[in-house]
């Protein structure tokens, strides 16, 4: 199995194109520096309607409103983050929901 890489702001790219209702978003490296996205974001979660999803190496964060599908969204949250994190032996190195959609292949 091969994974489609992404880049931290193709990532956010492709999960804005899935949810009308996403507020804010951004993807943090292992330290929780912002490398994509909004600064606003950096550091613990705080306030209602942040989902988060996270590997070693990065996290994935978004607020989203009160239109969004949470379970939905949490799904592509992994899909995003398994997409941002290089391939170890044919396999992803993040979990990845059974049911998230594929993120698109980037040439």
């Amino acid at each position: 199995m091969t994974s489609s890489a992404l880049t931290p702001d193709a990532a956010l790219g492709w999960l804005r194109s899935l949810s009308v209702d996403i507020r804010e978003a951004a993807v943090l490296d292992a330290s929780g520096a912002v490398v994509a996205g909004d600064a606003s974001l950096a550091g613990p979660p705080r306030g209602s309607g942040v989902l988060v999803a996270r590997s070693d190496r990065h996290a994935v964060v978004v607020r989203h409103g009160r239109k969004a599908l949470p379970g939905l969204l949490q799904a592509d949250l992994e899909a995003a983050l398994g997409a941002l994190e290089e391939a170890r032996d044919g396999a992803p190195t993040s979990r990845l929901s059974a049911n998230a959609p594929a993120p698109p292949r980037t040439p």
